[in-house]
């Protein structure tokens, strides 16, 4: 069984009757047995929640496949999203169908709208929707969000005895649904290895005409339960194309910088590269960046609470002093930006702050003070560029079309055998696809409770939280080793178009293939401990004994000083699994 801390089981006892459900491995067999399982008819839907991703309409081939042959079963997408759900706008999704789609990108076949199921009334329109379509399972995909609500959705199906299982599957281009348990999301290395290409077309295109800076904002992972987006599609893409700067969110957090300090640093590789004669370069800029600097998130926290669209002048005397002087002193477009519709969590659409934009007007001003005290002598011409909706619907790598039908697949065989409240995962994600073992984890072992804030009146309820770069990982440690080369030289590379066949067709990228596997050390540390139990049966040596018995008390003493659970590092080139537990 999965384990919590006592009081983060306590915690969740609240909103779930199971906190402990066990992780589960399915197995391969050659032949089917006839069993219940087999004889019962399942009517099985599928919801896209999330974002359009590549791999989507290969997720559903899975799905049909794995239904294929089973008489009088079969699979229903929902066109629409979860407005498709609530109004019972459905397709039969039959193996043809589906597969006349396959290797094609985005959400076409079924769409999407809305993606919530968070209310009342739409979690009991969810299930009166699927049990007058008599569906013994819900497949619901998307990202932490989404996979968020489904936990819910799980639960209140139960509490209500519905028959109907949800299921959830991590999907999303911002690679941020991952934790200990999932190595990635359908979709990212998809469109890293778009996005790619088209960084570095135009870096390539910036150093044959070598007067142009471009900054380009990289579509990632909106900012979600008030946590702080993250920033792996733009690392990732960094690794592929070797940028002269990458700005991370994850990292100007960490290092506490402001905006102030941000110029500075753009500013200054700038003026060291005019100093060689290069008055050019390709500069990374995530989505979300300006949610990691102290002075924006703290004005987009007193910003959220307001209802939007609103005009400045209705906004500004609701802001507090130092919030209210900020505000009036970015650039008009920048003010105009921030107080946009929100999105659908009610929280401030980055994708529409022009990051990019803001850093390289400021960067400006910068050099120009500069030039007048006599400080730098190069040029300085930018280009601003926003890349994201160019990926989100290109053609699946191999390994995505790979991915996504194994899921698709799974969560089918998980819904079919009952597992409620289960995300289907896959793992040795770095090792052939035939060489993948595929399960599934419950909701509530990826649940984490927020800390309360200074201000809040209650403990906010437990949620799937987005995981962020871990800047001592794998990914982020290889970008270490190159930042300072790449910031000096002209080391850009296009990796070109998404390749289907031939020697790198296979390759997958480094953020999937370093990621720490935390089963799989849970998996050695058992082997381990049976080890020692082996060592130390009736009759052996009783130095043993008394060495085992001092070593492990230590250990034991040590764990239970730790409080709260521990975030998974990485480490390159393992893969993890472990048997149920």
């Amino acid at each position: 069984a999965t384990k919590r801390s006592e009081h983060d089981a306590n915690y969740m006892r609240k909103f779930f009757a199971t906190v402990d459900a066990p992780v589960v491995e399915i197995e391969p067999v050659e032949e089917r047995e006839p069993g219940p399982s087999i004889r019962f008819c399942h009517c099985i839907g599928v919801v896209f929640c999330g974002r359009q991703a590549p791999g989507c309409h290969d997720l559903l081939c899975g799905m049909a496949d794995m239904l294929r042959g089973e008489e009088g079963s079969k699979v229903l997408g929902f066109v629409g999203g979860t407005r498709g759900l609530f109004g019972r706008q459905a397709v039969e999704l039959t193996p043809d169908l589906c597969h006349s789609y396959a290797g094609a990108g985005g959400l076409e076949l079924l769409g999407r709208t809305v993606d919530r199921i968070k209310t009342d009334e739409e979690l009991e329109r969810a299930y009166f929707a699927c049990e007058d379509l008599g569906l013994t399972g819900l497949v619901l995909i998307g990202g932490a969000r989404t996979n968020t609500d489904a936990a819910y959705v799980a639960e209140y199906f139960r509490r209500r005895r519905s028959r109907t299982s949800v299921v959830g599957v991590p999907c999303g281009i911002e690679g941020n649904m991952v934790n200990e348990f999932v190595e990635a999301s359908v979709g990212f290395d998809s469109a890293a290895k778009a996005m790619a290409q088209l960084v570095g077309s135009t870096a390539i295109d910036g150093s044959s005409a070598r007067k142009y800076y471009y900054f380009l904002r990289i579509m990632d992972g909106a900012m979600i339960g008030g946590k702080i987006s993250s920033s792996h599609l733009a690392l990732e893409v960094a690794l592929q194309t070797k940028p002269n700067m990458i700005l991370l969110t994850e990292e100007v957090d960490e290092k506490r910088m402001s905006l102030r300090d941000l110029v500075k640093e753009v500013a200054d590789l700038v003026a060291r590269r005019a100093e060689a004669g290069k008055n050019f370069g390709t500069v990374l800029v995530a989505e979300g960046l300006l949610a990691g600097l102290p002075e924006f998130r703290n004005l987009i926290s007193e910003l959220n609470a307001l209802p939007m669209p609103s005009p400045a002048q209705e906004v500004l005397p609701q802001l507090t002093q130092w919030s209210r002087a900020f505000f009036e002193s970015l650039p008009d477009f920048i003010q105009d930006e921030l107080l946009l519709e929100r999105q659908s969590n009610a929280s401030l659409q980055l994708a529409q702050l022009e990051t990019e934009r803001l850093l390289a007007a400021l960067v400006s001003e910068e050099l120009q003070r500069r030039k007048s005290q006599d400080t730098f002598k190069g040029t300085f011409s930018s280009v601003c560029q926003f890349l994201g909706y160019q990926v989100r619907c290109s053609v699946p790598s191999n390994f995505d079309s790979d991915y996504a039908y194994a899921l698709g697949a799974t969560s089918v065989v998980l819904a079919a055998a009952g597992m409620s409240g289960y995300m289907a995962v896959a793992a040795d994600l770095s090792r052939p696809a035939a060489q993948w073992r595929v399960g599934g984890v419950p909701f509530t072992a990826m649940l984490g409770i927020a800390a309360r804030t200074l201000t809040s009146t209650s403990q906010p309820a437990p949620a799937i939280f987005p995981r962020r770069v871990d800047l001592d990982g794998g990914a982020f440690r290889a970008w270490c080793e190159e930042r300072v080369a790449c910031a000096t030289e002209e080391w850009y590379q296009n990796p070109g178009p998404i390749q289907l066949s031939g020697p790198s067709a296979s390759r997958i990228c480094a953020t999937i293939s370093t990621r720490f596997s935390y089963l799989h050390e849970l998996e050695t540390l058992h082997r381990n401990l049976e080890e020692i139990a082996d060592q130390c049966r009736p009759g052996c040596d009783p130095r043993s004994v008394r060495v085992a018995t001092q070593s492990l008390a230590t250990l034991n003493a040590i764990l239970k000083e730790l409080s709260g659970p521990l975030d998974a590092l990485e480490r390159p080139g393992v893969a993890w699994w472990c048997n149920p537990c």
